[in-house]
């Protein structure tokens, strides 16, 4: 093999992650939005009515390394799990996969430094499972390892489950507010023993969002609590007993509690990052005692 890229290779490392539906479904032309693992993808194509994706939008180490061979201008997977390389090359309608021939929907395309492979051949042939919503008109694509985070989303670990969920993508199928008040601190809060809906407190607006059947975070209400721009949706009522977890990113700084049926709130713990470098990034903590009772 000749020597790789070093800058190449990094430009097609993949920040994947796909889960469930129909392995061999073939993805509608023209779909008003499509998610990988959750995450909204602002960048797509439609060639020969075939809608296209980024290969760098499958990040999915476990699953697949990435490289780039400049001598013959040839994108290479492999996938150690399932023992597969797979060969692309730009404008082929084929891929080699381990040696053989394999039909594309739509030619290999690079665009603007980014290579495009479909959809399908993603699901197919790579591992990963796609989802429709028909109603929405979502292309759901998922990756093998993001299939196991939703698969805890929905019903694993309570902590590890509204981690995943504040990292989702938020859609608003309506008006969106904008906040615009002043803070460094984001606050979080969930029912207690849930994981699929949440408040968010920011700069003065208030968020809540609830995680659909399909993985998709759909914002539902809105709030600007300075008063300048009203609110969108319809508002939900309040939780109840809840846990809440505020990141103040300036401080760099985590204090998260519990509020009781009355609203009282008591302190569980804080943490200050500067000092416990292992809690760098860590946004949710596990509340003792609390048992998840919205598992699907």
């Amino acid at each position: 093999m000749k020597k790789f890229l070093k800058t190449a290779a990094a430009a097609l490392t993949v920040a994947g992650v796909l889960s469930a539906g129909a392995t061999g479904m073939a993805a509608p032309a023209k779909p008003s939005k499509m998610f990988i693992n959750g995450v909204y993808q602002e960048d797509m194509l439609i060639v020969n009515d075939r809608t296209m994706v980024q290969l760098r939008a499958f990040n999915d180490p476990k699953s697949f390394i990435y490289s780039y061979e400049t001598a013959t201008k040839t994108i290479i997977i492999n996938n150690p799990v399932k023992k597969m390389t797979v060969l692309l090359k730009n404008g082929l309608k084929t891929a080699e996969v381990n040696g053989k021939d394999v039909k594309l929907d739509a030619p290999v395309t690079v665009k603007a430094g980014r290579t495009y492979i479909p959809v399908r051949f993603v699901t197919e042939t790579l591992g990963g499972k796609v989802d429709y919503d028909s109603s929405a008109k979502y292309i759901i694509v998922r990756t093998p390892t993001g299939d196991e985070q939703f698969n805890t989303l929905k019903s694993g670990d309570l902590a590890k489950a509204r981690a995943l969920a504040i990292k989702l993508t938020r859609i608003n199928n309506g008006k969106e507010i904008e906040p615009y008040g002043e803070g460094f601190s984001t606050t979080y809060t969930f029912p207690k023993g849930e994981a699929l809906r949440y408040f968010i407190s920011y700069k003065g607006l208030e968020t809540y969002v609830e995680i659909n059947a399909k993985g998709i975070a759909e914002i539902k209400w809105q709030k600007d609590t300075l008063g300048k721009n009203g609110q969108a949706g319809e508002e939900p009522k309040p939780f109840g007993e809840s846990v809440t977890f505020t990141d103040n990113f300036m401080a760099d700084m985590l204090t998260y509690g519990s509020v009781d049926s009355t609203g009282k709130y008591t302190e569980l713990g804080v943490i200050n990052r500067y000092t416990d470098k292992q809690y760098a990034n860590v946004v949710i903590m596990p509340i003792d005692g609390e048992v998840r009772t919205d598992a699907k």
